[in-house]
């Protein structure tokens, strides 16, 4: 039985699902993220496996009552039980230079992924990004007031060379909750090798650790916080001219590049 202390309800295993899979519709459909038959691909994310096997589950699980097409996009380094993606499409792992920064990688990441989904033809790439990252990034950005980062807490980020959007339906799901529910599925036995870690920055963590102990005793702020960046996001790429996308990753750019790939292309 879990206790979500901000609705004062207790709910068992098939409830806590019925409740995180409503909020996920509610999110994709408020934004327009996926259409009946797309093909979708789900990148899971090697720093968290275990939020990201949970978030793929739940994913399987709205997507079974459409005739849309599932794919995973997994790094190499991430290595998983076959029982987890038994009902996938096409199963497709790829290597991407790594960095020691992890706002770095989370670009390069997708730049990579972007280029494997490609050669399926997918047009949505998911990410499984949850409430209190999401806040933890703007609030990074904002701190640091860095546009592209803040950018990039938009509900979906667009890459129009390709024509596919990244999106992220979890975007309003507590990590605890996800963990949780994944705990008692048994999905953590699930993924049993991983080769590399998670590089953070010292800021990023501070931030995270700041923003994880404020959403428990205080979770209406953090949702607060994530309403009004939907807003500010907007007005303040705007005002910026930040009008272009990033046509590697879909970071919102003034122009064609972003300033991570800006680097490396030269």
């Amino acid at each position: 039985m879990y206790f979500r202390r901000e609705s004062g309800e207790r709910l068992c295993l098939q409830c806590l699902e019925k409740s995180l899979i409503k909020q996920v519709k509610r999110e994709i459909s408020k934004w327009k993220m996926l259409n009946p038959k797309d093909k979708i691909g789900f990148l899971f994310f090697e720093e968290f496996p275990l939020i990201s096997t949970a978030s793929f589950k739940l994913l399987e699980k709205i997507e079974k009552n459409y005739p849309s097409k599932l794919y995973v996009l997994i790094p190499s380094t991430l290595k998983l039980k076959e029982e987890v993606l038994e009902k996938v499409e096409e199963k497709l792992i790829f290597n991407y230079p790594r960095s020691n920064d992890f706002l770095k990688n989370f670009r390069v990441k997708r730049e990579y992924a972007l280029m494997e989904a490609l050669k399926v033809g997918i047009e949505k790439i998911v990410l499984p990004i949850t409430l209190d990252f999401e806040v933890t990034y703007f609030m990074y950005g904002f701190l640091e007031f860095n546009l592209e980062t803040i950018g990039e807490t938009m509900p979906k980020l667009y890459v129009p060379k390709y024509n596919i959007y990244f999106i992220k339906p979890f975007r309003k799901i507590k990590t605890k909750e996800l963990t949780i529910y994944g705990f008692y599925k048994g999905l953590f036995d699930s993924v049993y090798s991983l080769e590399s870690e998670a590089f953070f920055n010292k800021m990023f963590c501070a931030a995270m650790q700041y923003i994880e102990k404020l959403y428990c005793g205080h979770f209406e702020l953090v949702d607060s916080i994530l309403k009004i960046s939907e807003i500010l996001v907007e007005k303040l790429l705007k005002e910026y001219g930040f009008s272009g996308h990033c046509s590697l990753c879909g970071t919102p750019v003034k122009n064609d590049l972003c300033s991570v790939h800006k680097i490396r292309e030269n």
